[in-house]
């Protein structure tokens, strides 16, 4: 697994929602996002190929891919989404 070069700034308590908005609007049959068993996110409905990870410590959320090849794409739509809704974007800090 790779972390994305993009993490985005939540609130604790949104991060399920914001999470389930990027589902539905980036993933064919997206649907809500969810807490997995070893503490990420499901958020590229059911793909399996893109986790999500809150960061508590800094507040944000981190993405990890599967695929190294698949980094670019997933960036564009982190990216996107984060402009469309004003979402503050940085590095992730440390995996």
């Amino acid at each position: 697994m790779t972390y994305c070069e993009t993490a985005i700034h939540i609130n604790e308590e949104e991060v399920e929602h914001v999470l389930s908005r990027f589902t539905q609007e980036n993933f064919v049959g997206g649907r809500a996002a969810y807490l997995l068993d070893d503490g990420t996110y499901s958020v590229d409905a059911g793909e399996n190929d893109l986790r999500a990870i809150y960061d508590n410590t800094n507040g944000i959320v981190k993405f990890i891919s599967r695929y190294q090849s698949e980094v670019p794409r997933y960036e564009k739509k982190i990216q996107s989404f984060a402009a469309k809704y004003d979402i503050l974007i940085t590095a992730p800090l440390t995996p």
